[in-house]
């Protein structure tokens, strides 16, 4: 895996989101300014750009987008990257290196868990899911903060079930510091605070369950562990101080003050909006002030939408089946037949459980009850599947609810609980108990038989599944991030379905300009969605596209699939912008496409 990436690393430009986020990175451990890029904690960001510190690059603080522009991150970034005299490429490599190594621990992290529910055998297999997923391939090896939102997840859920096992001092105090650090990586992770009440109900409804269920023995114990909870998230707090103090330690209290009035001026929640300006020019609150910025930057964003092109239409409203259909064009079909079979095998199960005991003898109420144990027993033999399948549909429906539809990479936290459940369930399912009906020789020597044939078959299938699986993955290599199930024809045919993230996030304009290159193109037209400056990578070759200019509709054209496919959608749900801007490629063929992502046209 580490491979994988940093081959990547080195082959693509930089995408849509990294500029700002490397120079906002920068500026926090050069400049100790939190002005640019306020919607994301530090973390990330900071560690990514050590590798830029000891470097020597030019940031340009005499930049307008630096001085007077309010987060001027998307201009700054540009300028830092491409405009400054330094080398975009190198920087992008160096920038990438922490990401990578935090990507490489999260799959660690997996293997550990993974091996302490379930075995090394159940744990390795976990990891060739993780190593050859191609969405953690893809943005594993990215300065973005989508893989390290996926590993804050898993990795503060892990520290508090640690604590749940063993209730020390200590497990309580490495709980806090995980929830903090998973503060610091992405503002989504306050999700965690929802998600972990719901887990200490299920751990005293069937783990530390009273004798009686409704009683105020219940209640007591719900009232302690929240008390816990609550310290835990006053260790997280008192981790995010100092690294939010250290950021704005030279970011004038006065500019930081304007620039958060200018960022909340429109917020939907005016009396949260005034609470975090006031917060922000007072000495011992500004850490705070600049921490609950990002949140509230967050809530607006969520709520304001994104215009994106979704199975042939174009909308800034998001669709509620985006997720789930994006979900299953992204996955490995392998992935999706193993999530089935675990799904079948649960079923069963669990209809064996209830059909022993509706068959037996008593009355309904006495049945009820003796389903109600059954439940007891199950919820604490399988708890960790319970509890990782409530995190699952939790994100899931805050995702789907949500009105920002831009990429399979929101829902990466969800992949390595899905994982453990896939490798558990299949993992009793190879491991399946021989049932001993007889005490002949004969039957209990045929039933072995049996039950060995059973189980090399069960295994022989989970092997050819993951085979499969990683088969799949590699099949794309190297445009990770351009994947798309084999059912829909693999990554050719994935830019009628969706784009963005999912597809083309402007990796590949390095490409284009080694294509152009080889084939001495003395002048290229680009219309280009991405972070990598086509005038730094092309030179006199670029000149800039407008669809819309009949006149420049000749020659060699080459056009960003997010573009072209936003430019020929359906308008809908009152999407009053116009998308009929490359209605008149339809009757053109690409000569190639560059990466997936990159359409280039030869019209005479």
């Amino acid at each position: 895996m580490a491979a994988f990436m940093f081959a990547q690393a080195a082959r693509q430009n930089t995408t849509v989101d990294e500029n700002p986020h490397i120079a906002a990175g920068y500026s926090y451990l050069v400049e100790r300014d939190y002005r640019l890029n306020p919607e994301h904690p530090p973390l990330i960001k900071g560690l990514a750009a050590i590798p830029l510190v000891i470097g020597d690059f030019n940031f340009p603080t005499d930049s307008s987008a630096w001085t007077d522009d309010v987060n001027g991150q998307w201009t700054l970034g540009t300028q830092f990257l491409y405009e400054s005299g330094n080398n975009p490429d190198t920087m992008a490599f160096l920038a990438r290196v922490f990401p990578i190594l935090i990507t490489l621990a999260f799959g660690t992290l997996l293997f550990i868990w993974a091996r302490e529910l379930f075995g090394s055998i159940a744990a390795l297999f976990a990891l060739t899911m993780f190593v050859f997923s191609p969405n953690f391939l893809a943005h594993g090896a990215l300065v973005t903060t989508d893989v390290g939102a996926a590993f804050a997840f898993f990795f503060a859920t892990y520290f508090l079930f640690r604590y749940l096992k063993r209730q020390t001092n200590i497990n309580l105090l490495i709980a806090g510091l995980a929830f903090g650090l998973a503060q610091l990586i992405k503002f989504s992770l306050i999700l965690l605070i929802p998600y972990f009440v719901g887990l200490i109900v299920l751990w005293v409804l069937f783990k530390d369950r009273p004798l009686q269920l409704i009683s105020f023995q219940t209640v007591k114990k719900l009232n302690i562990y929240v008390l816990k909870l609550i310290f835990i998230g006053l260790i997280g707090l008192a981790v995010v101080y100092p690294a939010y103090q250290y950021t704005i330690a030279d970011y004038p209290a006065e500019r930081q003050a304007r620039d958060t009035a200018a960022l909340l001026e429109n917020h939907p929640n005016p009396m949260l909006a005034k609470a975090v300006i006031w917060m922000s020019d007072k000495p011992v609150l500004r850490a705070y002030g600049q921490f609950f910025l990002g949140h509230l930057m967050v809530f607006q964003r969520v709520s304001g939408g994104n215009t994106t092109y979704f199975l042939g239409d174009v909308s800034s409203t998001a669709w509620k089946h985006y997720f789930p259909v994006v979900f299953a064009l992204k996955t490995p079909f392998a992935l999706l037949v193993m999530m089935g079979l675990a799904g079948a095998i649960t079923a069963k199960a669990g209809w064996r459980e209830t059909r022993i005991i509706q068959r037996s003898r008593g009355r309904w109420r006495n049945k009820l009850k003796r389903i109600g144990n059954k439940g007891y027993e199950l919820g604490d033999k399988y708890f960790y599947f319970i509890a990782f399948a409530l995190f699952i549909v939790f994100y899931w429906m805050i995702s789907i609810l949500g009105n920002l539809n831009i990429g399979f990479r929101h829902i990466l936290p969800t992949m390595p609980f899905i994982y453990l459940i896939i490798i558990g369930v299949l993992h009793y399912w190879m491991h399946e108990k021989i049932t001993v009906r007889s005490f002949n020789p004969i039957h209990i020597f045929f039933n072995i038989l049996r039950a060995m044939r059973r189980r090399w078959t069960r295994i022989t299938v989970v092997f050819v599944l993951v085979i499969w699986y990683t088969a799949s993955s590699l099949s794309v290599y190297p445009h990770f991030i351009s994947f798309f199930t084999e059912a829909i024809g693999g990554a050719q045919n994935g830019y009628k379905f969706v784009v963005d993230s999912n597809l083309d996030w402007g990796q590949d304009l390095r490409g284009l300009a080694k294509w152009v290159d080889e084939r001495d193109i003395e002048k290229i037209k680009v219309d280009y969605f991405g972070g990598g400056s086509p005038s730094y990578y092309l030179g006199e070759k670029y000149e800039p596209f407008n669809p819309s200019d009949v006149s420049q509709r000749h020659g060699w054209i080459a056009i960003s699939a997010t573009l072209l496919q936003s430019g020929r959608g359906e308008p809908t749900k009152g999407y009053d912008k116009s998308t009929a801007h490359y209605m008149w490629l339809n009757d053109y063929e690409p000569v190639i496409t560059i990466g997936h992502s990159i359409f280039i046209y030869n019209i005479k």
